[in-house]
């Protein structure tokens, strides 16, 4: 039986022949199903909302390294138009009642980063840590 990627080769010279924009992938020694597609960690997307008590949630685990998609969104009636500020990133965005604010974040350091909303006195959290974490130290064998 043909490999799988004999028919990803045919099925991309044909559509060369046919539309005439394909290109064929150079050869390598790698899995062409994964060349293809350069397989990368997928983003994580979060969602934060903008309340009238605060942040929901106000801390968040981050894994050091990977890529997330953050979404804000001010749920908070009594202040429709406020900021959110994400120094250690730099990001700073204005946040208007019921709108999603969105922005990408890849953390490159562990530690114990905050947002805040300046106009309310609100402040949230994000904790960077090592992908090599496996768990509190009091959980290691001693």
């Amino acid at each position: 039986m043909p490999s799988r990627s004999i028919y990803l080769d045919a099925d991309i010279t044909r559509a060369k022949k046919e539309e005439g924009t394909a290109t064929v992938p150079a050869k390598s020694d790698g899995d062409m199903f994964l060349d293809l597609f350069n397989p990368t960690e997928p983003k994580q997307e979060l969602v934060i909302l903008n309340t009238e008590k605060g942040f929901v949630p106000a801390k968040i685990a981050l894994r050091k390294g990977s890529h997330y998609t953050i979404h804000v969104v001010n749920v908070n009636e009594k202040e429709k138009n406020v900021s959110f500020i994400l120094d250690s990133f730099s990001e700073h965005h204005s946040t208007f009642y019921g709108k999603i604010k969105s922005f990408e974040i890849k953390p490159a350091e562990e530690g114990i980063f905050s947002y805040q909303c300046p106009e309310t006195s609100f402040e949230g959290k994000f904790v960077v840590f090592s992908p090599d974490y496996r768990g509190p130290a009091s959980d290691k064998e001693k």
